[in-house]
């Protein structure tokens, strides 16, 4: 929405007890406010992050019981009560998220829809806590007109939060993983943490949301917090816009009003319901929000592709050179899948500050090699080393934070974001901030994300992509891509970055314009470089060094010269007399 919508739509909500003495309306109203604080953190875990849960009425019911026994027995103010049962939610969150989170797709989906039974279960059973399935009775209540009220200015702070957070580090790393956790973790992010991130804040919302429902009612049983409560959550995003701020407004207003307007169906909400999922699902997959937003995107300025000069993709402010010799050493490395050895016994020393190029026929082993470098294949015997410590066998993410940058032969540029936003995602790493901050927007958040978005414009002006900066990455054309995942790449500051053929797609004059990039990042002291690339003339007038692979071995290595004189390399690759190979 527009500021200006915001505004009305504020402004509509403050004034509704002001404008009826009806109840049922303000209830109803209430209802609206309540399912918008759900659905906006589920919208953190659903519509920004990718996994799907069918359990948050687990969580919300949390969030009602802790509030209510919380007045009810330990005689708490509501407030306290209120910020009681959302930290007692989002713990439960946090537990949940570490064993649910280890499966992905519909095995997520199903384990949360095993937590919302187990809740569901304990509510009923466990009479002398929960009141079984009577419930609990004479909880304190405010005035009608002051709780919609308050459910109102929550749900504004909700939105408000998940604004801020879709704006911030984490909600770029939130978007990264979904769009594509191979690459986030090649920045040094943790798929597996940062979606227990996301599921915590998801779950403490709900939390807050299920004590204010509560205080609305002054009674609570476990009939209000079935499966169907949990598929009416995620309806609501769904309708509304997954991963759009103003998703669970739109959502929940249709989703609340609708069937009360329709009072003669009123005991079909099901069949209703699931009407309007298919029909989200057919003729609005982005949601009633992303469908009026779609067309409205940025698309990449016409000047982008060209390749003009530049200053280098890395400022003399980077990283110092470190001590010269081998920056990476890799010792008898073999990788089989299915008894067919892709890898057998690679030996390599990379040189720092230097280029070094895997060349060889496809199937040679150079990105199977890659992977194992980066993490995402384990050698099943070698040692490899960098700057002399071992790294062989652990995980993506952390090889990423040790030093290790790399594209991929299929650029994987996050789709969702920026051309700057994916950029962004490498300078900030794994060093995300604070969460509550990001949620916040406080001073220093804000001062972080001005830092953030400063680097970013730094790398893609020094590659000439300052023009697309603003335009979405999945509008990008290949060449264009390529160049912004190499500076997503070098936006970390790694020590060594390796290039899976980082000239497929781009024209003569952007190879070109690669070339002298590349050049002037080995000449400014940058990261170690290793290249494997099917364009020789990229490859012999910017290497330093060359290893030839073929059938996951080592038949030759030296300088250009002497690799394009090796009768091995002449037979296996180049096909030709030295004199014409290119």
């Amino acid at each position: 929405m527009a500021r200006a919508g915001w505004l009305a739509l504020a402004l509509a909500a403050a004034a509704l007890p002001l404008a009826t003495a009806n109840t049922y309306y303000i209830y109803l109203g209430a209802s609206v406010g309540l399912l918008v604080i759900v659905t906006a953190g589920l919208n953190v875990l659903a519509g920004f992050t990718g996994q799907t849960s069918l359990g948050h009425a687990g969580f919300y019911a949390i969030g009602a019981y802790a509030a209510a026994l919380s007045v009810t027995r330990l005689r708490l103010p509501m407030a306290v009560a209120v910020l009681l049962a959302i930290s007692v939610t989002a713990l439960v969150g946090a537990a949940v998220a570490g064993a649910a989170l280890r499966v992905s797709g519909p095995y997520l989906a199903m384990v949360t829809i095993a937590f919302g039974i187990i809740v569901e279960g304990v509510l009923v059973e466990w009479v002398s806590v929960t009141g079984g399935p009577g419930g609990i009775f004479n909880i304190p209540k405010l005035s009608l007109a002051r709780h919609y009220w308050v459910i109102a200015a929550v749900a504004a702070i909700a939105l408000w939060m998940t604004a801020n957070l879709r704006r911030s580090a984490w909600g770029r790393a939130f978007v990264a993983v979904k769009d594509s956790e191979v690459a986030a973790e090649s920045l040094g992010l943790s798929a597996y943490y940062v979606r227990i991130a996301a599921f915590t804040v998801s779950a403490a919302f709900a939390g807050a949301a299920g004590a204010l429902f509560a205080f609305l009612n002054g009674y609570i049983s476990p009939d209000s917090f079935t499966l169907q409560t949990s598929i009416l959550f995620l309806l609501v995003l769904l309708f509304g816009g997954l991963g759009q701020i103003a998703g669970p407004v739109v959502g929940s207003l249709v989703l609340v009003l609708l069937p009360e307007l329709l009072t003669r169906i009123a005991d079909y909400r099901l069949i209703l319901y699931g009407t309007l999922l298919l029909a989200s699902i057919y003729w609005l997959p982005a949601g009633v929000v992303g469908a009026l937003r779609r067309g409205r995107r940025p698309t990449a300025a016409a000047g982008a592709n060209s390749a003009g000069p530049s200053s280098g993709p890395f400022s003399p402010g980077g990283p110092a050179p470190s001590a010269t010799g081998a920056a990476l050493t890799v010792e008898r490395v073999s990788v089989a899948f299915g008894g067919v050895a892709a890898l057998s016994e690679v030996s390599l020393e990379v040189p720092a500050h230097r280029i070094t190029a895997l060349i060889g026929p496809n199937g040679a082993g150079k990105t199977t090699l890659l992977n194992v470098l980066s993490g995402y294949y384990a050698p099943d015997a070698g040692h490899i080393a960098l700057a002399g410590r071992p790294i062989a066998g652990r995980p993506p993410h952390l090889i990423a934070r040790a030093g290790v940058a790399r594209t991929f032969q299929t650029a994987q540029l996050f789709g969702e974001l920026s051309a700057g936003g994916n950029v962004a995602v490498g300078v900030a790493g794994p060093r995300l901030g604070g969460l509550l901050g990001a949620l916040c927007g406080t001073p220093a958040a804000r001062r972080r994300e001005r830092e953030l978005a400063a680097g970013a414009r730094d790398l893609l002006a020094g590659l000439d992509l300052t023009s697309v900066a603003d335009a979405p990455a999945d509008s990008l054309a290949a060449g264009l891509r390529r160049r912004v995942e190499i500076a997503r790449a070098l936006a970390t500051r790694p020590r060594l970055l390796l290039l899976d053929e980082p000239a497929a797609g781009l024209t003569p004059a952007e190879i070109a314009s690669l070339d002298g990039q590349l050049a002037r990042l080995r000449d400014a002291g940058g990261p170690t470089l290793v290249l494997v690339e099917h364009h020789m003339d990229l490859v012999m007038a910017l290497s330093d060094h060359i290893t030839v692979l073929d059938g996951g071995r080592v038949i030759a290595r030296g300088d250009p010269a002497a690799v394009q004189r090796d009768p091995a390399v002449i037979e296996a690759y180049l096909g030709a007399a030295p004199a014409a190979a290119s």
